[in-house]
């Protein structure tokens, strides 16, 4: 699945920290059951691309890398088996060889320099972080005029205010430890604390839909 589709199902994406070949699996079955498609596995740990090849073949699912700083990098995460690259910075370098590869990527970015450079470059998504220092009002008044890029908010997102940042033009909102906590991985009640907070940020991101 195309990460691009996996958001328009739901809006939600997942990222995954401190994920390992030993940890992740389940998780993501839970999150794909729940509703969320967009899978975001982090990889500036030690067992990331390994967390990514453990869970390449799990249908249905957009299964992509994050805190891709580096060619090198993205080359090890697609190796791995991931279908998009996100980054929390703009390397054009690192935007140009997924798009040679056909592979969605979305960099991180700041500024509405920024944004456009990342566009002009090949970028399917960019990626505003962190969101929280910037608010819902920034990226409303960023949207106004650079509407036809897609932009996904990261850092500081929670159920409290996704709301306000997908009304604002998210077009998808990438929840961390809010959703997942793989710290707390083999604890009571942790997969079902994941489908929970699942269905209420899905809930959320349908309610916006209805608005529209």
């Amino acid at each position: 699945m195309k990460l691009q589709e996996a958001i328009a199902k739901s809006g939600v994406v997942a990222v995954l920290r401190n994920a390992t070949a030993n940890n992740i699996r389940e998780v993501v079955e839970t999150l794909k059951e729940s509703g969320v498609f967009a899978i975001e596995i982090t990889v500036e740990n030690e067992g990331g691309y390994e967390a990514v090849e453990a869970c390449k073949d799990i249908d249905g699912i957009a299964l992509g890398a994050g805190t891709v700083l580096t060619l090198d990098q993205a080359r090890k995460a697609l190796v791995a088996g991931a279908t998009f690259i996100v980054s929390p910075i703009l390397d054009v370098e690192v935007v140009k060889y997924c798009k040679l590869r056909n592979v969605e990527v979305v960099p991180g970015v700041f500024t509405p320099s920024e944004i456009a450079k990342a566009a002009f470059a090949g970028a399917d998504m960019v990626k505003l972080f962190p969101a929280v220092q910037l608010g819902p009002n920034y990226l409303k008044n960023i949207k106004a005029p650079l509407p036809s890029i897609p932009i996904m908010v990261t850092g500081g997102i929670d159920i409290d205010n996704a709301f306000d940042y997908l009304s604002a033009g998210a077009s998808a909102i990438g929840i961390g430890s809010q959703l997942v906590d793989l710290k707390k991985s083999g604890t009571e009640g942790f997969l079902e604390g994941i489908r929970q907070r699942s269905l209420e940020f899905v809930r959320v991101a349908e309610k916006v839909r209805e608005t529209k």
